[in-house]
C-alpha cells in the first residue's frame, strides 16, 4: 500500500498548490480524481497503485486543473490532459537533451516515471513507432506524427520481441536504414513487458 506521498509527489503537489489524499479502491479504472476542497484543489490517488502510476495520475489531474476542465470530460479533454501530464512529468528543458538515451538510462535519470511514460514521451523527440507488448501480446502500437509504419509489427519486429522475452534482456537490430530496439521490463514478474522502438538508424 502506497498511501504516503513520495518526495516527488510531495514537491509536485506543493509547487502546484494541491493537497493529496490516498484511498482504495477507487471506482473501476480510475487512478485518481480531483475535487475542490475548502483550502484549494484536492487530488485523491489510489494507494494500491505503484508510485510511478500514482505520479502520472497526479500529473493528469493537475493538467485538468491547469486546463480549466470541468468534471464532465470528453475524449479530447482527456487527450489534452495526458499530453500536458507528460510535459509536467518530464519537462522539455530536462528531457529534450536526454531523449536519445535508452529507456533504462532514462529510467535512471527520471526514476519517478514509468518505462511506458518515458517511452511515449520519447516519441515526441525521436520519430518512430512504439509497440508495447505484455506477455507476448501487443497492447498497443503508437507511431509518432511524422513516421510511417504498418499497423502491426513486422516479422523482424516479432523476432526481436521474441528474443527479448527468451533471453529476458534488451535487444537491438539494425536493418534497411531502421534501428529496432527492444527493452525488456520485468517490473511486474507476472506480466513481463517488452517496449519496442523502431526508428531511423
Amino acid at each position: 500500500m502506497n498511501d504516503t506521498p513520495t518526495t516527488w509527489a510531495h514537491d509536485f503537489a506543493a509547487k502546484h498548490g494541491l493537497s493529496l489524499r490516498y484511498d482504495t479502491p477507487l471506482p473501476h479504472e480510475v487512478s485518481g480524481y480531483k475535487y475542490d476542497g475548502p483550502e484549494g484543489p484536492v487530488v485523491v490517488l489510489d494507494s494500491a497503485l505503484p508510485p510511478e502510476r500514482q505520479h502520472f495520475a497526479l500529473a493528469h489531474e493537475a493538467a485538468h486543473i491547469v486546463l480549466g476542465h470541468t468534471d464532465e470530460l470528453d475524449d479530447n479533454e482527456e487527450r489534452e490532459a495526458n499530453q500536458l501530464a507528460s510535459e509536467l512529468l518530464l519537462p522539455h528543458e530536462e528531457f529534450s537533451t536526454e531523449a536519445w538515451r535508452t529507456l533504462h538510462e532514462l529510467k535512471e535519470l527520471f526514476p519517478h516515471v514509468s518505462f511506458e511514460a518515458l517511452a511515449r514521451r520519447r516519441l515526441a523527440y525521436i520519430p518512430g513507432v512504439l509497440t508495447v507488448v505484455d506477455n507476448g501480446r501487443v497492447r498497443y502500437r503508437l507511431p509518432s506524427d511524422d513516421f510511417s509504419a504498418p499497423p502491426r509489427p513486422t516479422e523482424p519486429e516479432w523476432e526481436i520481441i521474441r528474443k527479448a522475452y527468451d533471453e529476458a534482456s534488451d535487444q537491438q537490430l539494425d536493418m534497411e536504414g531502421l534501428r529496432l530496439t527492444a527493452t525488456y521490463v520485468a517490473t511486474n514478474p507476472e506480466m513481463p513487458r517488452v517496449l519496442l522502438f523502431v526508428e531511423e538508424g
